[in-house]
């Protein structure tokens, strides 16, 4: 099989190359414009980064990605997907308001911030997919309906997969709330009572009618529920809650199974960008972020997204820890493997290869 190009752009700046210039670079060569068509809408898939989270990619990326979009005479919109915890990104209202605090924006990017999965997170596409798993993966609807993607993805450690990188954004981020569901648990979501305060939207979108409303408070028939997630995406109050149940190797094999899901869609329709740079401990979901765990390395971008999660882990290998940092050990190991013992990282790529996206690629540097 062809190895998948793979371009990389090193953090070395000066004056007439500046890292604007370079990144602009880097998308070109990796054939942004040619992935684009004249008035196609292009996802700019983004994570805002929680509130108090401050490792999250920069939003002037975002711009430059947006202006190579438009300069193909694309429109692009910035896009992410609700989550499943609380938090600053539960809901359309609230995650519009986490993007505007760290700059995502149409005043500072250029184009408009649209919340993937609807003002709850229960607007989703449903695309097959032949896994162990799932057989349909609840995708976020902005995303699916878009006619291409560029993918711009933070490389960082991730408490249940080892490390998170584009496999983990278009599986994981990609996926509308009860998809997010449907990863995290094998089970229905568990009630809490006291923070139940009877406003009845869990009645209203519960699609098998398993909630009634008794003493004001609401009431899952769990002979019904068929674990779909709605309420959890409909409540505000975290009245209904996750059994974060899935990690280690179950869950890998879910978020590629999604992952495949939108690879078979976007596959020669999409571009998607690693940042190696601020690399945490811990996924920018966090409502804050540990010290890097070793030194910045660069940008890369490639149309496969396994080879491109490859090429970055094997910089993240080679680079030296930082001192004071999470990762123990030294350049060759892989640090996410200290910080989580017992996690299988390597897995992630073994399962890509079995869902029919390669890893094999070959390093082109970009100046």
């Amino acid at each position: 099989m062809a190895r998948e190009s793979v371009f990389f752009m090193n953090l070395r700046a000066e004056s007439g190359c500046s890292l604007e210039e370079k990144f602009r670079r880097l998308l070109r060569k990796s054939g942004i414009a040619e992935i684009v068509g004249p008035g196609e809408l292009v996802a700019v898939k983004v994570h805002a980064g929680e509130r108090g989270n401050l490792a999250y990619i920069n939003h002037n990326y975002a711009r430059l990605a947006a202006s190579e979009v438009a300069k193909a005479s694309g429109k692009p919109f910035l896009t992410d997907s609700n989550t499943l915890y609380g938090g600053g990104r539960h809901n359309a209202v609230d995650h519009h308001a986490s993007a505007v605090m760290h700059g995502y924006f149409e005043g500072t990017t250029g184009a408009p911030f649209i919340a993937a999965d609807g003002l709850r997170g229960l607007d989703f596409e449903e695309l097959p997919v032949k896994g162990r798993h799932i057989t349909a993966a609840r995708l976020a609807s902005a995303i699916v309906q878009a006619d291409k993607i560029v993918m711009l993805s933070h490389f960082k450690g991730h408490c249940e997969m080892g490390f998170g990188g584009t496999i983990k954004n278009f599986g994981m981020g990609c996926a509308a709330v009860p998809g997010k569901l449907e990863l995290h648990s094998g089970t229905k979501p568990v009630q809490s009572h006291d923070k139940c305060v009877g406003c009845g939207q869990c009645v209203s979108n519960c699609p098998e009618h398993a909630i009634a409303m008794k003493a004001k408070k609401a009431i899952i028939d769990y002979s019904l529920c068929i674990g779909c997630g709605q309420c959890v995406a409909a409540c505000n109050y975290g009245a209904m809650q996750v059994e974060w149940a899935e990690h280690g190797e179950r869950l890998i094999e879910k978020v590629v199974e999604y992952a495949a899901a939108l690879h078979g869609k976007f596959c020669g329709k999409a571009l998607y960008v690693n940042f190696a740079m601020a690399i945490s401990p811990d996924c920018d979901c966090w409502d804050y972020n540990d010290a890097p765990i070793v030194q910045d390395i660069g940008i890369l971008a490639s149309r496969s997204p396994a080879a491109l999660d490859r090429a970055t882990l094997d910089l993240v290998r080679k680079a030296p820890r930082l001192s004071g940092g999470a990762a123990s050990g030294k350049p060759g190991e892989n640090p996410f493997d200290a910080l989580r013992p017992g996690l299988k990282t390597e897995y992630l790529f073994e399962y890509c290869r079995a869902m029919g996206m390669d890893d094999e690629y070959e390093l082109v540097e970009v100046g």
